[in-house]
């Protein structure tokens, strides 16, 4: 069993939005999970894993773009603003988690079963 060793919250000053504070867990000493989000939910306070914006090349210069951009950053080229996958519900996926597989896998495996 993994033992919560270490808990660090930074909370947010101006606060336009849900988001309530930065957190980082430390568990048995070694393993870290940084920038999990506390954010303010319809029915209380929820934990949002760490999260990067998803990007993809402008067809014109090959520079990367966020998704919700509609310009190219580098050479102003119109981006197509339906390029994002969409979920089963239609929505686009923008956001992708920063632990990959090997990682939680590696996670999972870093220490021998009791």
């Amino acid at each position: 069993m993994m033992l919560i060793t270490e808990v660090r919250i930074k909370l947010v000053e101006e606060n336009n939005e849900r988001l309530q504070a930065f957190c980082s867990v430390t568990f048995d000493n070694a393993f870290a999970v940084r920038d999990l989000k506390i954010i303010e939910g319809t029915k209380g306070s929820f934990v949002a894993m760490p999260s990067r914006k998803l990007t993809d090349r402008c067809t014109g210069c090959g520079c990367k773009n966020h998704l919700r951009s509609r310009y190219c950053n580098q050479c102003g080229h119109k981006l197509d603003e339906n390029r994002a996958m969409r979920d089963a519900d239609g929505r686009a996926k923008l956001h992708a988690d920063v632990a990959t597989r090997s990682t939680r896998t590696a996670a999972r495996w870093s220490r021998p079963p009791c």
